[in-house]
């Protein structure tokens, strides 16, 4: 089996670039594009049963409309399963024009003329789909494509077109705010959460210091005393023992560890102890691509715990929530940052509908790359598996 490139099969259609906001408006159109179809197609079905008939054929009805429910439900399973994609979309508006298209063998001239004819309904809810779940000038494109479709079709001149028309241009429009304002929000978010972690990593900067002085003092400092004062002789085990251990914290809290520089460790190697340690009941497969081969992915030691702990717990994730038995950890150095992506292709989940109370991700991953000077994103969508990219430094 081929091993999957980042990202794949956990992207979401309106790519890289889409904020928090465009999810939430297009997690919240599926319902409602959802009823709109499937009501559409009763509400014209039914239209269509309490018509006279003059001048249609009933077989054609019959085939259309037969042909319209089970776009019905593809439609609706499908959002349910992969969400509002493009082709999906697109295979609305087609699938309505065509309908449309018919409309002298399905719809009596009379009933245009009256204007009660159901292939208006049938196209407002065609314009309605494309304009909700595509993007700004591609919804208004199929939604021109609906409106030229039943101005095609039409037995009859009416002035319903100009209602589509300017169903259309509404419809846009408010979209078009919706969109502005979520990306006007989502820049506000951003810079917080810029600020939050920024803080966050003073504040853990600070606190290392902290734990560097205290220890100072309690094994560096009191060995020296002791040695000073000669109260216990320098032969002395306990001294020795004393001293060992002031050592080490010396070389802990080195001032360049502080820093996060301190000596360069071979990451590649400490993400392959990772793996050896994994639980059984998944496959983990590592896959060292420029830079992982050669010479090996060096990095200061605190960011290669960071990383490795940080990809420990995306594994463990996998193992406890995923359902998948195989995953993938992808390392890669190139000119000067790293990035280590942890792939599965299990169930997957929506990020934005965890609850805070689940401090996994975000404190285990999200914060503790944050706090090494790198970032982590998480990628997912029900059914499409899941991928937690790290990377360092911040880029």
């Amino acid at each position: 089996m081929a091993v999957p490139s980042r990202g794949r099969g956990v992207a979401g259609w309106s790519g890289p670039g889409e904020g928090p906001s465009e999810h939430a408006l297009a997690w919240a159109t599926r319902g409602f594009t959802v009823a709109l179809r499937c009501g559409g197609v009763a509400a014209a079905i039914v239209a269509a049963a309490v018509d006279d008939g003059t001048g249609i054929s009933r077989t054609w009805q019959l085939a259309v409309f037969g042909g319209l429910v089970v776009w019905a439900g593809l439609f609706s399973v499908t959002v349910a399963r992969r969400g509002l994609t493009l082709p999906l979309v697109a295979g609305d508006t087609a699938a309505v024009s065509l309908a449309l298209l018919a409309q002298p063998r399905l719809v009596p001239v009379s009933a245009v003329v009256d204007e009660t004819t159901w292939a208006i309904m049938l196209a407002g809810t065609a314009v309605y789909v494309a304009l909700l779940a595509a993007g700004q000038v591609t919804g208004l494109l199929l939604a021109s494509a609906v409106i030229a479709a039943y101005m095609t079709g039409v037995p009859a001149e009416t002035s319903q077109v100009r209602s589509l028309i300017v169903q259309a241009v509404g419809v846009s429009a408010i979209m078009w705010l919706l969109r502005r304002g979520g990306r006007r929000a989502d820049v506000i978010v951003a810079d917080r959460d810029r600020e939050r972690r920024q803080a966050m990593v003073e504040a853990a900067r600070r606190a290392d210091e902290r734990t560097y002085r205290s220890q100072v003092h309690d094994s560096v400092l009191s060995t020296l005393t002791m040695v000073a004062s000669g109260a216990v002789p320098a032969d002395s085990p306990g001294l020795r023992k004393d001293a060992r251990r002031a050592l080490r914290v010396m070389e802990r809290f080195s001032g360049d560890a502080l820093d996060g520089d301190g000596a360069p460790v071979d990451l590649s190697e400490r993400l392959r102890g990772l793996i050896a340690d994994q639980s059984t009941r998944v496959r983990v497969d590592l896959v060292l691509a420029r830079g992982g081969d050669a010479g090996g992915i060096e990095v200061p030691e605190a960011v290669a715990v960071a990383i490795t702990d940080a990809a420990a717990e995306a594994l463990r994730n996998v193992a406890r929530h995923s359902g998948a038995s195989r995953a993938w950890v992808r390392a890669e150095q190139d000119d000067g940052s790293v990035t280590v992506t942890v792939l599965d292709g299990g169930r997957g989940f929506e990020p934005a509908r965890v609850p805070a109370a689940r401090h996994g991700i975000r404190y285990s991953i999200v914060e503790r790359m944050a706090v090494a000077g790198g970032r982590a994103t998480v990628t997912s969508r029900p059914g499409a598996g899941t991928g937690i990219t790290l990377r360092w430094p911040r880029g």
